[in-house]
């Protein structure tokens, strides 16, 4: 065992990546996307998959469309990828380009529902065989009906 954890840890190349994490690149994404208003009349939601290559310096090298929606969508989710700024990976000199994919979410706000309530007021009934010109101390019944 003592062997084991003596054992020099391995140093591979280093790969670009985005500066301050896959949270930071998810709020990126998310604070830069533009809903295409075509796809929004239409209602169009999913995830648009994009690939691409990110290069030595940090820069966006040939995103393509791996799944896509429309065209409106795809288009706008080639824009975002085309937006991200990769931080630069050192390599003693090796020059390294690395494939990524990311995921893209069209998701629209839900639609709002429209809620109705109608209620009906009646007097409350007569208990037993009581006459109906004597007022009843019971007060009102409400039947409020939800839909």
């Amino acid at each position: 065992m003592e062997e084991k954890d003596k054992k020099k840890k391995k140093h591979f190349l280093e790969k670009p990546q985005y500066p301050g994490g896959q949270k930071a690149l998810r709020d990126f994404v998310n604070a830069h996307l533009q809903y295409p208003e075509d796809a929004m009349q239409q209602r169009i939601e999913g995830v648009v998959t994009v690939a691409y290559m990110v290069s030595d310096d940090g820069e966006i090298v040939n995103p393509t469309i791996v799944k896509g929606l429309c065209p409106s969508c795809n288009a706008e989710a080639i824009r975002i990828v085309n937006l991200l700024k990769y931080g630069k990976a050192f390599n003693r000199g090796v020059r390294l380009k690395v494939n990524n994919k990311i995921n893209i979410h069209f998701k629209l706000a839900p639609a709002p529902t429209q809620s109705t309530i109608s209620y009906t007021v009646q007097p409350a009934k007569p208990k037993g065989n009581a006459p109906r010109s004597q007022p009843s101390s019971s007060g009102y019944q409400y039947s409020i009906d939800i839909s």
